[in-house]
């Protein structure tokens, strides 16, 4: 009689081969296909009691009586978890990857661009890129000036690199030195602070500056939240390889598709997915397998997601999404290692 280990290897071994022959072909495993590629002698008779055995458990189904085996969102976890293990990205891919996005002076939105294109074409499925909100970058510097009575002029500098200017309108006049006075409040007490922050912030701070009579305070506030400065805009999002998305058996249905496209498509829903995500997801790579996902347009696929950092900050994420029959092995290594580089490139700026 076998041990209780050699049993669980033996299962193992089983779904493992069923899982590789699946992720390759799309189509169900029988027990020959099995047997040619496990290293263990088996039966095909002892193979077929087995992948019973694992179907019982929910790991395999067979969608119809006369055909093999495929895995379910359970064997995917299972495989994630436990069999994977820690997979390492090949020295030619990570350098391969370095020759395509460490380019010297690129803007963020170039970087971005770049991590999107390379998570597709190395995964071949929907690579994402979710650059930082505006409203989430880091005030480096801001300087007001005056050009006529009531009307001045912002300039704020914000990492990863944003220059923006804006238009103030105010109901009384201020002077060059008043205006200067503002700004230095501001790069001294906030430099470092997001935009949303100082906004909340510097509000607060205006209400009890009024109280003391606080000029400074009370101006730098009117300044920054007076005129067209918009921390609110949307995050940069950047979609690639929606076509290898199309070529995929599974998406066959036309519901399932046309679901899926419509998130794809759309921005803000893409980027409330990917955030929801990242505000769940510890540091570091997250997989999530089908209905893993609290969004149901995403409920038929995997999601790679590895937040995107600045200085030791998530302000973004890089993804991957694909059919639950991707190659994690390569898949997750792969987002893990962009997701790195992209932050390190972010992080020198």
């Amino acid at each position: 009689m076998r041990n209780e280990p050699d049993r669980e290897a033996r299962r193992r071994n089983v779904l493992s081969a069923i899982l590789r022959h699946y992720i390759a072909s799309a189509q169900p495993v029988g027990s020959k296909a099995v047997m040619l590629d496990i290293k263990e002698p088996l039966s095909p008779a002892t193979i077929r009691h087995v992948m019973a055995e694992l179907e019982a458990e929910g790991l395999l189904a067979q969608p119809h009586t006369s055909a093999g085996r495929i895995p379910t969102e359970k064997a995917y976890r299972f495989y994630v978890d436990c069999v994977m293990g820690v997979p390492r990205l090949p020295s030619e891919m990570a350098r391969h990857i370095d020759r395509l996005l460490l380019i010297e002076d690129a803007l963020p939105e170039e970087t971005m661009s770049s991590a999107s294109r390379i998570l597709s074409n190395v995964s071949k499925s929907v690579g994402v890129a979710l650059g930082p909100a505006t409203s989430e970058k880091l005030l480096e510097h801001v300087k007001f000036v005056k050009l006529s009575e009531k009307r001045a002029v912002g300039v704020i500098v914000s990492k990863p690199e944003l220059i923006k200017s804006w238009l103030i309108r105010l109901p009384e006049d201020f002077s060059q030195t008043e205006l200067d006075r503002a700004a230095n409040y501001l790069n001294t007490e906030f430099r470092g602070w997001s935009l949303r922050a100082i906004r909340l912030e510097i509000s607060k701070r205006a209400e009890e500056a009024r109280a003391f009579a606080d000029a400074v305070v009370t101006n730098a506030a009117r300044l920054l939240t007076e005129g067209d400065l918009d921390v609110g805009e949307p995050d940069a999002l950047f979609v690639e390889g929606t076509a290898h998305i199309l070529n995929q058996p599974e998406f066959g249905d036309r519901e399932r598709i046309q679901a899926l496209l419509s998130a794809l498509e759309e921005k803000a829903r893409l980027t409330e997915i990917l955030n929801a995500c990242l505000s769940a997801a510890e540091l570091g790579v997250q997989v999530l397998i089908g209905r893993e996902n609290p969004a149901r347009e995403m409920q038929s696929c995997a999601l790679i997601i590895a937040p995107l950092q600045y200085r030791q900050r998530t302000v973004g994420a890089l993804a991957v999404v694909g059919p639950t029959r991707m190659e994690y092995d390569r898949a997750v290594p792969t987002v893990a290692y962009v997701a790195q580089r992209c932050s390190q490139v972010l992080s020198f700026n």
